[in-house]
């Protein structure tokens, strides 16, 4: 990665217009009032999303908060600019910190606009970067409406969510000692339905489920029907 400053240049922007936004962890005090009051927010390079620039930034805090503001999104900003710095120059005062040397991009935003209705994690889960628009973070109700990952899975999101099945979307999961990343996760009363929409080769068993995007698009009820079927050889919902 070249190390260079990455400037943004503002413009008017419009709910729906499409800007990006990266949501990212909040997960210390001291952070927050620094995004608050000096403008910036740090993310290492080494475990920074492939993503990474965006228009805007929100903040998902963690259990490290008050009730009232954990497992939720409250806030976002406009960012600047990107600096590529090492932690010793963002925290001097750390310097014996083992990472003091470490690569970071420091993102300077504006101030912190507060969102209408926050968004909350239904399922408290743990999530580290969610890449996303303007337009979703704006009309989200909960932590699923955010992923942007096509027109092909929020086709089979709003299909479940409109027959009321419960589902997680890009949920890190261990079987058989193979760790990957399902598109949808169904919890059943004797185990879950995982759903991967995509035809590359990946984990196979009598609950996981695979779908191509053209599926998703063109057949999207016999898919749902399909992962009702699969639910109720795990137990039911």
């Amino acid at each position: 990665m070249d190390e260079q400053l990455v400037v943004h240049v503002l413009r008017e922007v419009r709910p729906g217009s499409g800007e990006r936004v990266l949501v990212a962890v909040m997960n210390k005090h001291r952070d927050f009032a620094i995004a608050r009051e000096q403008g910036w927010y740090r993310i290492p390079v080494k475990r920074a999303p492939r993503r990474v620039a965006a228009d805007y930034l929100a903040f998902y805090f963690t259990s490290a908060f008050p009730q009232g503001q954990r497992h939720r999104v409250i806030f976002y900003a406009p960012i600047r600019a990107y600096r590529l710095v090492t932690r010793i120059e963002l925290l001097p005062d750390e310097s014996d910190h083992p990472r003091a040397k470490d690569s970071y991009f420091r993102v300077e935003i504006g101030p912190l606009l507060r969102l209408d209705h926050p968004i909350p994690s239904r399922k408290l889960r743990r999530i580290t970067f969610i890449p996303t628009s303007l337009e979703k973070l704006l009309n989200a109700r909960e932590i699923n409406d955010l992923w942007d990952k096509g027109r092909d899975q929020d086709e089979l999101w709003a299909a479940l969510r409109a027959q009321e099945i419960e589902a997680e979307r890009q949920v890190e999961v261990q079987e058989a000692g193979v760790r990957y990343l399902a598109d949808f996760v169904i919890p059943c009363r004797a185990g879950q339905v995982i759903v991967m929409c995509d035809a590359m080769p990946g984990p196979d068993g009598a609950n996981v489920l695979r779908f191509t995007a053209d599926q998703l698009l063109r057949e999207t009820a016999a898919c749902v029907q399909r992962i009702r079927e699969a639910m109720a050889l795990c137990g039911g919902s």
